[in-house]
């Protein structure tokens, strides 16, 4: 009876002892020199997809950057110069239970360590991308997904440059050839709000974008696509859930944030978190370049040789 009396807390020592060796960080974005370490003495490269395990230390130099993901979906980001261990970087993060962003956490991994289309080695394709929208002409090419899913609240659409233009108008139609709305800006960006639509008219909406001063120059017809106000239910509770489990205002995030987007096809959002990631931290060239290849992968960029 001794035996197996004993053999209960060892089973329970062991299952934790276990435990605590596979939790560990996911890394999602690297810049500057940042080096990992179990024995204080091998310092080795941290690289995006590297795991790093509870026994590990961690350093950065100045103007580096770290992002990283925990084992239950939790991020953090690490700006300052100094060392880390990632136990005391897990203690943070260990009792917060973020189910819902784990699961686009895993899909922002998967796009960075992708085995067929390593983001890493194609860094500067996808980068060269990112700068190929921001052009002028004589004529409006649209820089924002051509069709998208929505949900009713504001989404940003954005064109580039038409030379001489001053003014463009902004267009929503139904599918019966109704102006739904129809707005005047000066950029080469507008926010629509998609809350003045009526649910009657919920189903797919064109928008085009013209010159006021000359109507002639014209976009190409795009698509506002909307869900089943049950669909559109639950992915709005999803993405408020998701909000909340990312409650800082950081880059990663909005990565994070991003991905959940682009996964349930809300492309107009999904490219709007990804350029407020880019905003908040210029200088990591992975964020910059899975924004490449999203641009790519909707066909809204080409890539540069």
């Amino acid at each position: 009876m001794k035996a197996k009396l004993l053999l209960f807390p060892l089973i329970y020592l062991l299952s934790n002892v276990s435990f605590a060796q596979t939790e560990m960080f996911k890394v999602l974005a690297s810049k500057g020199t940042n080096k990992a370490t179990t024995n204080n003495t091998d310092w080795k490269p941290i690289k995006v997809g590297d795991k790093l395990t509870n026994q590990e230390k961690i350093t950065l130099d100045e103007n580096s950057y770290l992002a990283l993901a925990y084992s239950n979906g939790k991020t953090i980001e690490l700006k300052q110069k100094g060392t880390y261990e990632v136990s005391k970087l897990a203690e943070e993060l260990k009792a917060q239970n973020s189910s819902v962003s784990k699961k686009y956490v895993d899909f922002v991994v998967g796009e960075m360590t992708n085995q067929n289309d390593d983001i890493n080695k194609n860094r500067h394709k996808y980068m060269a991308v990112t700068g190929s929208v921001e052009r002028g002409g004589d004529d409006i090419s649209i820089e924002s997904p051509k069709e998208s899913f929505v949900l009713s609240g504001p989404v940003m659409v954005k064109w580039s440059h038409v030379n001489g233009a001053s003014v463009y108008i902004v267009e929503v139609i139904n599918l019966f050839g109704e102006t739904i709305i129809n707005e005047e800006t000066k950029g080469n960006s507008a926010t629509v709000d998609l809350s003045k639509v009526k649910p009657a008219d919920q189903t797919n909406l064109i928008w085009t974008v013209s010159v006021k001063e000359k109507p002639s120059v014209k976009s190409s017809q795009n698509l506002f696509k909307f869900y089943s106000q049950a669909k559109s239910a639950e992915l709005s509770k999803e993405v408020a859930e998701l909000k909340k489990d990312l409650s800082q205002q950081s880059a990663l995030n909005k990565i994070v944030l991003a991905s959940f987007y682009e996964q349930n096809k809300l492309m107009l959002d999904a490219q709007e978190s990804y350029e407020q990631a880019i905003s908040m931290e210029p200088e990591v060239d992975d964020y910059k370049a899975l924004y490449g290849k999203f641009l790519q992968g909707n066909n809204i960029a080409s890539v540069k040789q």
